[in-house]
């Protein structure tokens, strides 16, 4: 059994817009049809009494002319109400008919008025209605009109409302299928379309927006991970290089082994160790399974202990390093956490940071949150960096000199650490102005979690 066919969303639209139009429609045309019915009634209602009593009036003028009733007494008025749709009887005082009109019969609706001369009932008139409805030959012309009228006009509405239908559905989902064809561009790899913003109110541009985002995070995505690759292969290849060509040069004799061999070949071994230990870290952080050893520490402390254990490797480059810290931060964290960022950090910047430079690490309290500020006065990161600083592997440098850099992961670990403990990263720098590394933690400590955004610069 074959599926069924699905319709498109402008069909849709159309018909629905088309269907409503329709009842919108036919509901106002009954209701006005029901009205004019009404009116029309009462108009009836008051004609008909209006006819009848001048009937009667006319009559009793005849009686008095003639004296009496005569065979022929007010015939011509029979003549005359055939017109109105209205067949007349006359009969005396005692019900007596003294002449009726040929089309009379008792079988049609009929009223009966008193015919009075000088305050006294001197006979009856009995009129019989053409119609059912006591209309006359007029008002069942009019009804009519009015009636083809209302459903003459019904069809070039239906007509009109079915083209703005169809006009309307299109422009409303016209967005909508731009969006769809940019997903379906997206799902092809292609990242660098954007849709303009839409004229469907805030809604759709709001989604459209969105959609754009998605694209540029896919784009940017898929960049990083061309770049990931090429980037690992790089950072592997270089040690791995090195201890070959030194193992075949001893090898084949053309090197004798010695200590400062076997030192380089070590620093080399050590070179691929730290590098996997850092991913191994990364993975750890990445991971839903990252444990927290929180504990009620003084935050102010810790980092001042920290930062002395990098003091020696900050005095033999010739950097200066500060710490200013409050007297107490209570803080429930994980110690060896922040230990862990709080050392990628000063790192980074003793890497960046020339000689005669300075960093200063701040602690302080902010309303309900610690601030730790690490700012250096190196060599800075220009802008169209910033996104991507924290991403794995990344660096600045794209030709990943070992003497201006890492590996690119400490900054990922240190996102992804912050973010576990309930912080939040943001970073500032310019070209030739330095870094300022600024992290907010919750005093109250806070579930993990990992919301995968940053805030880079203002």
């Amino acid at each position: 059994m074959l599926p069924a066919k699905r319709q498109s969303l402008t069909t849709k639209l159309a018909w629905m817009l088309t269907g409503f139009a329709f009842v919108v429609v036919m509901l106002s045309s009954w209701i006005l049809d029901s009205i004019d019915h009404y009116h029309f009634t009462q108009y009836i209602d008051q004609n008909r009494d209006m006819r009848n009593q001048r009937i009667a009036n006319v009559l009793a003028q005849a009686y008095e002319r003639d004296h009496g009733w005569e065979s022929d007494t007010g015939l011509d008025v029979a003549r005359l109400s055939s017109l109105e749709g209205v067949n007349i009887q006359l009969c005396d005082i005692t019900h007596r008919k003294v002449w009726s009109d040929h089309s009379a019969s008792p079988g049609n609706a009929s009223d009966t008025l008193p015919i009075r001369s000088g305050g006294t009932t001197v006979g009856y008139v009995e009129i019989f209605y053409v119609h059912p409805d006591s209309f006359s030959q007029f008002d069942d012309l009019f009804q009519q009109a009015m009636n083809q009228g209302v459903f003459t006009t019904i069809l070039p509405v239906l007509v009109i409302a079915l083209g703005l239908s169809w006009f309307l559905s299109r422009r409303i989902s016209r967005p909508l299928v731009e969006m769809n064809q940019l997903a379906r561009q997206m799902r092809q790899g292609n990242w660098g379309l954007r849709i303009q913003e839409p004229n469907g109110g805030v809604e759709l541009s709001q989604l459209a927006e969105s959609l754009n985002h998605l694209s540029e995070e896919l784009q940017k995505q898929d960049m990083l991970r061309r770049n990931l690759t090429s980037d690992v292969a790089h950072e592997l290849r270089t040690p791995l290089t090195t201890l070959k060509g030194h193992l075949e040069a001893l090898i084949d004799g053309i090197w004798t082994p010695s200590k400062q061999r076997f030192e380089t070949l070590h620093a080399e071994v050590e070179r691929l160790i730290g590098l996997v230990s850092s991913l191994s870290k990364l993975n750890e952080a990445e991971s839903d399974s990252l444990d927290l050893n929180r504990q009620q520490v003084d935050l102010a402390r810790l980092t001042r202990l920290t930062v002395e254990l990098v003091q020696p490797s900050y005095r033999q480059k010739g950097v200066q390093l500060d710490c200013h810290a409050d007297s107490m931060i209570p803080l429930c964290t994980d110690p060896d956490k922040w230990k862990q960022i709080l050392l990628n950090l000063l790192d980074n910047a003793l890497k960046y940071t020339p000689e005669t430079g300075r960093v200063t690490v701040t602690v302080a309290l902010r309303d309900e949150t610690a601030l730790v500020q690490v700012a250096d006065t190196g060599v800075g990161i220009a802008e169209e960096h910033l996104p991507y600083l924290f991403e794995r592997f990344y660096r600045a440098d794209r030709s990943r000199n070992r003497s201006t850099g890492g590996a690119g992961i400490g900054l990922a670990i240190v996102k992804k650490y912050v973010q576990a403990l309930g912080g939040s990263l943001h970073v500032e720098s310019n070209p030739g102005d330095g870094t300022l590394f600024e992290i907010h933690l919750p005093l109250r400590g806070g579930p993990r979690r990992d919301t995968g955004k940053t805030n880079f610069g203002d």
